[in-house]
């Protein structure tokens, strides 16, 4: 739909799922299997997975806007992102409040935030090795070495470890070519944009993620009107990836929510 890959499973109340940077809408499968009663709606976005290449100069609420045009079609009035994905989710909250209901904002990523020091340096040596001719594979292992430490809590679950290097591996780095990732990290929430936030939100932290992630989390709760956080312990950035049986519980809580709150 649109150059976007979109893949359904399941039925009931629909739900649109938003991977993090350099993943694709299969890693959601094993907690979809933990969510039975829903309809997964999953999208690659722009230059992951399926998908077409993310064109330059594309901005943080044209994506989101476009997503909102699917997320429309599908009836899908509750979205789940997850890191960069949770950018996204929340820009969709702003540019479509009559279709995002809910929101689940895992390691919840502000547009415009003080990023992590040393995910800044990883994404520089990232562009060095992309330009010096770097395979795929020793781009996604360096992509997931520590630090930062993105990726550090999947050390623990070496069967996701080894399905994330799979997917990473795939990934065509194709933006750090073109600087297609700067209209998108371009874009910045302010204080006045999550005060306008109407969809009930659910934040989920893993009790070790980066401090970055955890005052996001924060700052949420004390912007958006109706919004709780709820950590997943022994978990990392990845919480959703890394404990998804804990997790199913925490996001299932979010998409249940029924009310809305009225528009002040």
């Amino acid at each position: 739909m649109n150059g976007l890959r979109v893949v359904e499973s399941g039925t009931g109340p629909a739900v649109l799922w938003l991977h993090g940077y350099t993943m694709d809408l299969t890693l959601w499968e094993p907690l979809w299997g933990l969510l039975p009663g829903w309809r997964h709606i999953g999208v690659d976005l722009p230059g992951h997975g399926g998908s077409e290449p993310l064109r330059p100069g594309v901005t943080l609420p044209a994506l989101a806007a476009r997503l909102a045009e699917i997320a429309s079609a599908e009836r899908a009035d509750r979205v789940v992102g997850l890191s960069f994905g949770s950018c996204v989710a929340l820009q969709m909250a702003l540019e479509a409040p009559e279709v995002v209901r809910h929101l689940v904002l895992a390691a919840p990523t502000l547009g415009g935030a003080p990023p992590d020091p040393a995910a800044r340096r990883r994404y520089l040596e990232l562009m060095m090795l992309r330009r010096a001719g770097g395979a795929r594979e020793q781009m996604a292992e360096l992509w997931m070495s520590s630090p930062p430490d993105i990726f550090r809590g999947t050390e623990a679950h070496p069967e996701l470890r080894a399905r994330l290097r799979e997917v990473i591996g795939r990934h065509s780095w194709a933006e750090l070519d073109s600087g297609a990732m700067a209209g998108l990290t371009a874009h910045r929430h302010s204080a006045e944009d999550l005060v306008r936030i109407r969809a009930r939100t659910t934040v989920i932290i893993g009790d070790s993620d980066m401090p970055v992630f955890v005052d996001n989390a924060k700052m949420l709760e004390k912007m958006v009107a109706q919004c709780d956080i709820r950590t997943i312990y022994h978990s990392g950035h990845l919480p959703l990836l890394e404990c998804p049986e804990m997790s199913a519980k925490a996001v299932f809580a979010g998409l249940a929510l029924s009310e809305r709150v009225d528009t002040a």
